[in-house]
């Protein structure tokens, strides 16, 4: 998958699992990094955020308090929307 496509269907991917959790306001991405070094992503929707890690292969969705609320399989993902 191109690096474009893969930004459109990560997206999309985000908002529909926020949607499902119940999250609908706008999403808001955030690079983390540590000592200058890229360590992934957050993601903020309402009161629910997601972290995508560096060269991980899941999303976590949590909640305010940090309880984890769902992961979602890029890889699984992947294979269905190629199906």
């Amino acid at each position: 998958m191109e690096v474009c496509g893969m930004a459109d269907f990560l997206n999309q991917l985000l908002l529909t699992t926020f949607a499902e959790l119940g999250a609908t306001g706008p999403m808001i991405r955030m690079i983390l990094l540590k000592d200058h070094f890229f360590i992934g992503q957050r993601f903020r929707c309402e009161g629910l955020h997601a972290v995508l890690r560096a060269g991980g292969n899941e999303i976590e969705f949590l909640d305010q308090t940090g309880k984890l609320l769902k992961t979602v399989s890029l890889e699984d993902t992947e294979k269905k929307e190629a199906a």
